[in-house]
C-alpha cells in the first residue's frame, strides 16, 4: 500500500511539473508564444544575467481580437504586438496606433520573468 502512494504522488508531481507557469490556462496560449516563452526561459537558464529576466508577455483584446505584448523594463524600444496568429503588428505606424493603444483592453500577464516587476496598473 505504501509502494502504491508513493508512486501515485510521483506520477502526480512529474504531471504537474510538467506543466508550463503561464498566468492564464495554458490553452489560451498560441503554440508560437508557448515556443518563444520556452526559448525565453532557455535563455534565462543559460544566462542567469540575461534581459529575458526582465521580460513579460501581456495579452489584450482589441476588436474581438486577441493580441500579445512583450514589455521588458530594461528596453527602452517601442512595445512589440503580436497577433493571436503570430504576424507583428505595426500600430505605431498608422492611424491604428492610436485606436489601438485607446480601446485595447482586458490586461492578462500570460508569462514574466522572475526579475520583471509588475508595473502595469492593475
Amino acid at each position: 500500500m505504501k509502494y502504491a502512494v508513493a508512486i501515485t504522488s510521483v506520477l502526480l508531481l512529474l504531471l504537474t511539473s510538467c506543466e508550463k507557469d503561464y498566468l492564464i490556462p495554458s490553452k489560451e496560449v498560441p503554440e508560437w508564444l508557448k515556443l518563444k516563452i520556452s526559448q525565453d526561459e532557455q535563455i534565462i537558464k543559460d544566462n542567469p544575467k540575461s534581459m529575458a529576466l526582465y521580460g513579460c508577455w501581456v495579452r489584450y483584446s482589441w476588436q474581438d481580437d486577441l493580441y500579445f505584448e512583450y514589455h521588458n523594463i530594461l528596453s527602452s524600444s517601442f512595445t512589440r504586438v503580436v497577433s493571436y496568429d503570430g504576424d507583428n503588428q505595426e500600430f505605431y505606424a498608422n492611424d491604428v496606433n492610436t485606436d489601438y493603444y485607446k480601446e485595447k483592453c482586458c490586461k492578462k500577464i500570460v508569462w514574466q520573468g522572475p526579475e520583471f516587476e509588475y508595473y502595469f496598473e492593475k
